[in-house]
């Protein structure tokens, strides 16, 4: 087992040259004591973990990152809501619930006692798909269809109250604050405000990239105290021309203005004169905040070009990272790679099968047996790596692979890899109190090269990048350990999240091209099957959300209806009798 992460300080962020040269140092060799960072790693193929610490002078703290965790806490702003007060007891604010990520809810309407007896109470079809549950706001619900159009609808009839185009399409969801909703637009390359209320435009931010290059925001976005948090997206090569280079941005929550960005590209792999030009790491699928300390915890895509990596073998920094950013600054606090050689997938070159850490994080305060609380990170990746970090320093504290990874080692070729089968992560998870609820999606794909760029192909019998089958988990979220599992036939692709004693969570059978999708309520103890529904449809990957005593799935086509009767997406609402 092998791992790295780095911890730096504030000041030496600011001097980029020095923080590439010594980030590339940190992979293929050992720093000196008068390296100006602290690292811990892993060191030789069968030697114990070791940390080092290396203290630097500024401000005598450096070499102790609680000191540097209590300066960025002394400096923030109060928190708006965190989705977790009892007045959101009912409500979903986030994509994820709440500022900590965790799709869990306190609600206590729907639980394992009358679980079996939901039904479904309404159904909003929308003539695009949507693909994330909805907000909901006492008895409001926000949704975001697949083209970027906003729904306000009544929670309990499923009538639209008003309907405004933020932008492009698809994202990943919504936010919403103190009356208004901030909503990410996708090729727009902006974050709107809108008014809950009425669905006016607050603001529109300035473009936070060229859309004419490919450039494209798709993160939900993240609100903490006066800063709106937006992850770019962005084609990378294949399919599109490469250049889009990934950043985080932050707003003012007043006027949309620009307060910082941060590159999460870095090294000289990205350096100016390469053909084609390199590129990823992009922030597309969102993150997480400790509003404690003000960290943000933002997972990062793969590098560009995205089945050759010929033209970037030197670190591929921050590809494949989880990255903590201080809020109030914009400057890194740590940053730990998945995949990179002497990481936890050991390879010789860098990620070369788009394996993005992605599909959002987690922040969770955990008891350990010695009876002292940590702070937890959760990341995974479409490989199926799954690492909890401690949250101070980014140190891995534990890290499993899902399911039987099948020659992921093996680089794209001209004539191909063979396939490739891997219990990938194309979803976000919950968290419960000591427990981590995922799911796994086994994925087969054959990898080609054409020249600098390449393709893919998936085998018989899939649906899109050869999802096949999957297994639904709850993991100790201290030790990693496997607590229970349920197989499914059929992808997994659903967010789960968990309430009130149940999980729920759901899979996508699929015949031909025909999708329908069946929500599952599990025992959130043992696993056991609670209940099903079939909602006729493809749930949304982004899962559904919970709240004013109903259970709202989000879905793609509706099957079975006559062509003039076609439905582009839905929102089913389940509730009791």
């Amino acid at each position: 087992m092998k791992a790295f992460s780095v911890c730096i300080s504030d000041a030496l962020i600011l001097k980029t040259a020095l923080l590439a040269t010594l980030l590339v140092a940190t992979y293929f060799g050992t720093p000196s004591s008068n390296d100006s960072f602290a690292i811990s790693a892993y060191e030789g193929e069968n030697k114990k973990p070791q940390t080092e610490y290396i203290s630097i002078s500024e401000k005598n703290r450096d070499d102790n990152p609680e000191l540097l965790i209590k300066e960025i806490s002394d400096s923030s702003p109060d928190s708006t809501d965190l989705g977790t007060e009892a007045k959101n007891k009912d409500n979903w604010i986030f994509v994820n619930h709440d500022v900590y990520g965790s799709r869990n809810s306190n609600q206590t309407t729907i639980g394992k006692d009358n679980v079996g007896d939901l039904q479904i109470k309404w159904r909003l079809n929308n003539t695009f798909g949507i693909q994330d549950g909805p907000l909901i706001v006492k008895d409001r619900g926000y949704v975001l269809d697949y083209i970027g159009n906003i729904i306000a609808f009544d929670t309990k009839t499923g009538k639209r109250i008003w309907n405004t185009s933020a932008g492009g399409g698809p994202t990943m969801g919504l936010a919403y604050s103190n009356g208004a909703i901030f909503a990410s637009t996708a090729s727009n390359s902006t974050i709107v405000s809108i008014n809950s209320t009425d669905g006016k435009i607050i603001w529109r931010s300035q473009e936070l990239g060229d859309p004419n290059l490919g450039y494209s925001v798709d993160a939900p976005p993240l609100v903490w105290g006066d800063y709106v948090i937006a992850g770019s997206g962005g084609s990378g090569l294949p399919p599109g021309t490469g250049i889009v280079k990934g950043n985080i941005t932050s707003l003012n929550i007043t006027n949309g203005n620009v307060i910082w960005n941060f590159n999460t590209t870095a090294g000289e792999w990205v350096a100016p004169g390469k053909t084609p030009p390199n590129g990823g790491a992009t922030a597309w699928s969102g993150g997480s905040i400790d509003p404690d300390t003000g960290i943000l915890y933002m997972p990062l895509g793969s590098a560009s070009p995205n089945f050759n990596a010929s033209t970037r073998q030197t670190p591929n920094l921050y590809s494949n990272h989880m990255v903590a950013v201080n809020i109030t600054s914009g400057k890194m606090v740590w940053a730990t790679p998945f995949i990179a050689h002497n990481t936890v997938l050991d390879i010789q070159v860098p990620d070369t099968h788009d394996w993005d850490t992605s599909w959002g994080s987690s922040i969770s305060k955990v008891r350990m047996d010695n009876g002292t609380e940590r702070k937890i990170v959760i990341g995974h990746d479409k490989m199926g790596n799954v690492i909890a970090m401690d949250a101070l320093t980014g140190e891995e504290i534990w890290w499993k692979t899902l399911g039987n990874p099948h020659r992921t080692d093996i680089i794209p070729l001209p004539n191909g890899s063979g396939m490739t089968w891997s219990y990938g992560v194309y979803n976000y998870h919950a968290v419960d109190n000591d427990t981590l609820y995922i799911t796994g999606t086994n994925r087969g794909l054959n990898f080609f090269t054409d020249g600098i760029s390449g393709h893919k192909i998936a085998p018989p019998n899939t649906i899109e990048q050869g999802l096949k089958n999957g297994t639904i988990y709850a993991m100790d979220l201290i030790t990693g350990e496997t607590k229970w599992q349920v197989q499914t036939e059929y992808p997994p692709r659903v967010s789960p999240i968990v309430t009130n004693g149940i999980v729920f969570a759901g899979y996508i059978p699929f015949e031909g091209k025909v999708r329908t999708g069946v929500i599952l309520a599990l025992d959130k103890e043992t696993g056991e099957k609670l209940g099903e529904q079939n909602v006729n449809a493809t749930i949304g990957p982004v899962g559904p959300s919970i709240g004013n005593g109903l259970l709202f799935v989000p879905t793609d086509k509706v099957q079975g209806l006559p062509k003039d009767e076609s439905v582009g997406g839905s929102v089913v609402a389940f509730g009791i009798g």
